[in-house]
């Protein structure tokens, strides 16, 4: 694959397609438009926001969801389409189909997420345009909601709220997380801030990554898995957190062959991408009791439907999508594009570059 040339002269046309609310202060995105041309003179920076919306972002993530996102995908309005035209270089959670004809002169994709599935479906390949994720800048809020979702269930913080609505004084006593075995499926920066964190709370920590080999160590886990070997982790452990990006090889990777392999009465958390599980077989281990609960801030569809069957799933604590922090995440995420942006100008490897 030939990737297309950054431009060797005349203007460097950049867009950020995010809304511009979503990066709560507004000074301060204008500080970082204002950073980035003063990279180089030759920077032009567009603000075009350019949302397909979750429902559509999700179908696109998902092989067999991509025929039906192009047939709904709406046509390019007409300052879309005259963006796409100019540009070399966005920062996008949305791209449209067929980008590299739409975008001549793209060569440069920064996505806003850790996942960029729905970023692969618009053709980057196949047009020679460079992607770089982010994962990484929501690490520390969703390592902490997860810490929080752990406790909250450990605890029966859930069972304290409901006896305090029905003024009922019953005490609920609950075991200690000191001393239980908590797996981590995935270790990239979410879940290493997980580790980080149960440091705290004197647990045994095991981790399951794909380029694990024997007698590979990672800070703050104390026995590392390769994915080869993830049943016989999960096996091992009272809890389980999966924090991992779409790609053909985890999608319905938790299915009911690993929910069976999970210990009986364990607890499991997925704060990655809803393609991971097979929901109906998470559905049934709940209902059999051989899951003591699951607490999901993803869904293979999303917006969930208000029928779908994960809202009455027993002992599910379900969030929407909403386990990072806009406030903190958006800055973050525009100094890892500033850094990008130098990068990309002068030449040198971009950080965090994946291969579409």
């Amino acid at each position: 694959m030939t990737l297309r040339p950054v431009p060797a002269d005349g203007p460097i046309v950049l867009a950020v397609l995010h809304p511009r609310e979503w990066f709560a202060d507004q000074a301060a995105f204008d500080a970082s438009l204002d950073a980035v041309r003063a990279v180089d003179p030759r920077i032009e920076v567009l603000a075009v926001p350019y949302d397909e919306g979750q429902h559509l972002r999700t179908l696109r993530g998902r092989p067999e969801g991509v025929a039906a996102a192009r047939e709904e995908a709406r046509p390019l309005a007409d300052e879309h389409r005259a963006m796409f035209a100019r540009v070399h270089g966005v920062l996008a959670l949305d791209l449209p189909f067929d980008v590299g004809a739409v975008a001549p002169n793209l060569a440069w994709v920064q996505g806003i997420g850790a996942g960029y599935a729905q970023l692969e479906s618009a053709g980057l390949g196949d047009a020679g345009i460079r992607l770089t994720n982010a994962a990484g800048v929501n690490s520390v809020a969703i390592s902490e909601f997860v810490i929080g979702r752990i406790l909250e269930e450990r605890k029966g913080f859930r069972e304290l709220h409901t006896r305090q609505q029905q003024r009922r004084w019953e005490p609920v006593y609950a075991p200690e997380l000191a001393g239980a075995t908590v797996g981590l499926i995935g270790l990239g920066a979410i879940n290493a801030g997980v580790a980080r964190r149960l440091q705290a709370f004197d647990v045994r920590v095991l981790a399951s990554r794909r380029s694990a080999s024997p007698g590979d160590t990672a800070p703050d886990v104390d026995e590392l898995y390769p994915t080869a070997r993830l049943h016989e982790m999960l096996g091992r452990c009272d809890t389980v957190v999966a924090a991992v990006p779409e790609t053909p090889a985890t999608i319905g990777l938790m299915d009911a062959t690993a929910f069976g392999a999970m210990a009986p009465s364990s607890f499991f958390v997925n704060v990655g991408r809803g393609t991971l599980v097979d929901e109906a077989a998470l559905i049934d281990a709940l209902q059999r009791g051989h899951l003591r609960g699951a607490a999901l801030d993803v869904a293979s569809l999303e917006p969930l439907p208000p029928k779908h069957p994960l809202w009455d799933a027993p002992n599910l604590y379900l969030s929407y999508h909403c386990s990072s922090d806009p406030v903190a995440l958006f800055p973050n995420l525009h100094r890892l594009w500033l850094e990008n942006v130098r990068r990309f100008v002068t030449g040198e490897p971009l950080l965090q570059q994946v291969s579409p």
